[in-house]
């Protein structure tokens, strides 16, 4: 089950389990249609290519063609045999015209095929060559793949497919570019750290972890008893009824803590307000995702801004990782952790024309938006825990 009521129109497409190769009709042009997968794959490792070229296509295998080779050459300096370690399989099971690149219906067409695949030979690694083949894994999961670039070196752990998938550039990329040797270090260093990955991700359902609290009496007594006066730190976070808190009618309409163990969501009324200011000017360390957003709203609120920052995890995202696209909590909860998106039933009702106009946010079911309130504050705080220790923290 997911966090929140089923929408077809917001919740992320599924793929049909049938191949639509009618729809696609790449298998009328090629010799060999509906390459199958190959590969002995003694270490659990499946490498997935955008299609077949012209020298695979004739001769019926994948990666027997210059990229390839290139690949053969890299593994092979890392002590792995392709066929003899791997699988390997294309996202598209056709050779398309001219080797042109898959087009995004012909991906969706073979999609099926892919996900057979991985569900029949339960590899531990899945290591994505290319942008069509990360689109192919995951574009049915994560709504906004964008370019490849956003993608290679990370090892995401899928759960729906109980391995990591680990992008990096097609081999054929590398042809292109000869000349920066910068490159094929790069690519050897993905491989050497997806094939490194000897364990199936460990999945955690952090749902359970959020305590949704109606009553802001029990609210009060758990800020105080769990989250005032501990050494921290505590991830907090709000929802609010417009982005900007100027406006005289601007008000916050649920906040949540967590320490790691366990997230604590509930709607601010009552005398919990008062609890909540009690922790935010505590000595108890404080984590945020993009803390500007708390403090100002905090501010509004109280008048004054929050005691003991220690940590934004927005920030730490991009000094670990420069790359523009991957700094959002939940772009970072998918990669870090598996986390799937949870935000498609109550992001709609949180856009507005502009900072200071009202959001839609008390349409949203309560029981839901507290869901989603901690599953903000859970993963702030479980990703902030990681960034310190990544930054010696």
């Amino acid at each position: 089950m997911g966090f929140f009521t089923t929408d077809e129109k917001t919740l992320p497409a599924s793929p049909s389990s049938t191949p639509r190769c009618g729809q696609c009709r790449l298998s009328q042009g090629c010799q060999s249609p509906k390459m199958q997968p190959s590969g002995q794959g003694l270490r659990k490792v499946l490498i997935v290519a955008e299609a077949p070229g012209k020298t695979e296509d004739e001769e019926g295998v994948q990666l027997v063609g210059e990229a390839g080779r290139l690949l053969r050459n890299h593994l092979k300096g890392l002590g792995w045999s392709l066929d003899r370690d791997c699988w390997k399989t294309n996202a598209c099971t056709c050779r398309p015209p001219s080797n042109r690149t898959p087009s995004d219906t012909e991906i969706e067409a073979c999609r099926p095929n892919l996900l057979k695949a991985v569900q029949e030979l339960q590899p531990v690694v899945i290591v994505a060559l290319g942008g069509t083949a990360v689109k192919s894994l995951l574009g049915h999961i994560w709504r906004d793949i964008g370019p490849i670039g956003k993608w290679v070196g990370l090892q995401v752990p899928v759960h729906r497919y109980g391995a990591w998938v680990c992008p990096t550039w097609h081999p054929s990329y590398l042809l292109r570019d000869k000349d920066n040797p910068a490159l094929n270090l790069l690519f050897r260093q993905h491989l050497e750290a997806a094939l490194g990955l000897r364990e199936k991700p460990r999945r955690e359902d952090h749902e359970w972890l959020v305590r949704r609290e109606w009553s802001p009496e029990k609210a009060s007594e758990l800020i105080r008893e769990e989250f005032i006066g501990t050494a921290g730190p505590v991830a907090f976070d709000y929802e609010v009824d417009r982005l900007k808190p100027d406006h005289p009618d601007a008000r916050i309409v649920s906040c949540a803590l967590s320490n790691g163990d366990f997230a604590l969501a509930f709607p601010w009324t009552g005398e919990v307000v008062e609890a909540t200011r009690e922790f935010l000017w505590s000595k108890t360390s404080k984590v945020g995702w993009n803390i500007k957003f708390e403090e100002r709203w905090t501010r509004k609120e109280f008048g004054k801004g929050v005691r003991n920052w220690l940590w934004d995890g927005m920030q730490a995202a991009h000094v670990l990782d420069n790359r523009p696209g991957i700094t959002s909590l939940k772009f970072q909860g998918f990669v870090r952790l598996g986390v799937e998106p949870y935000d498609t039933t109550v992001s709609p009702y949180l856009r507005a024309d502009s900072g200071n106009k009202a959001n839609r946010i008390t349409q949203v079911p309560l029981e839901d938006l507290l869901l989603y309130n901690g599953m903000d504050a859970m993963l702030t705080s479980i990703i902030g825990r990681q960034q310190m220790e990544e930054m010696g923290r």
